[in-house]
């Protein structure tokens, strides 16, 4: 079985970020993670793999030289290739360019299952995922909590749902992306780890993968980049006075009434 997963650098929760004068371009500390929500998809990568021990794991990302380091956390913990797919001379941050690159690979490789985060924790899109299928013909089903593969040729996955969850069946091949409560990550080994450092880890110009220049550009055209601007400052929290629970209410219809004119 080829399981393909797409996975993301992002910049740690803890790093500075900084909006530039122009608005339009950020500065970010030099401090970069594997995106939380694809650790979720590498490790049911893996256990798709420990059922069905022919399988193969490929991971691919598609940035800049400095996003290897993330496909090396993918190796350390259980992935068997790696490929990062580099922006360098095509910069396109558009996700929809972006999700036709991706789809370009996937055809290129073959895949039974497409593994995904639902969302990048730096942009929080949250639809790539269902963007990459969509150039792909294939299922979508975002968001699981539970996946079975079913003698290699279907899955049934269970995704929230308003109110509750749903229980899907599919036929394979299929893309999922995955959640927190889908499985627990596993902390690569110091074996994993060594391998890591070791491997290579092909590079790939986009444009080897049969994309044309010119759809990339129309792609890029169809989502424009107005600003970035810093969420509004929260108001001060007013302390609602009074002895008993009944003055407090009191006081609250008061300032509800006279000062928030709510009522």
């Amino acid at each position: 079985m080829n399981i393909l997963v797409f996975v993301k650098q992002v910049a740690d929760s803890e790093a500075k970020i900084i909006i530039k004068a122009d608005n339009k371009s950020l500065e970010i500390e030099n401090k970069y993670t594997l995106n939380f929500f694809d650790e979720f998809a590498i490790e049911e990568a893996i256990k798709i793999k420990e059922k069905f021990k022919d399988s193969q794991i490929t991971v691919c990302t598609y940035g800049s030289k400095r996003s290897i380091e993330a496909l090396r956390t993918a190796i350390a913990m259980g992935a068997d290739r790696a490929f990062l797919i580099d922006n360098a001379q095509h910069p396109y941050e558009n996700s929809i360019v972006v999700a036709a690159i991706l789809a370009s690979f996937a055809k290129k490789e073959g895949f039974d299952i497409i593994l995904c985060g639902r969302q990048a924790m730096d942009d929080e899109n949250a639809h790539l995922g269902s963007m990459i299928a969509e150039f792909l013909s294939i299922p979508h089903i975002s968001a699981i909590l539970k996946l079975e593969i079913i003698d290699g040729k279907k899955a049934r996955v269970e995704n929230e749902i308003e109110r509750g969850r749903a229980t899907i069946e599919v036929a394979l091949p299929t893309l999922f992306t995955t959640q927190k409560g889908l499985n627990e990550p596993r902390v690569p080994l110091i074996t994993g780890v060594m391998k890591a450092m070791k491997v290579n880890i092909p590079v790939i110009d986009p444009f080897t993968l049969g994309i044309l220049k010119e759809d990339l550009n129309s792609y890029s055209k169809k989502i424009k980049l107005l600003s970035y601007e810093l969420p509004a400052n929260r108001p001060p929290v007013k302390i609602i006075e009074g002895e008993t629970p009944e003055e407090k209410v009191n006081n609250l219809i008061k300032i509800l009434k006279d000062e928030a004119k709510a009522l």
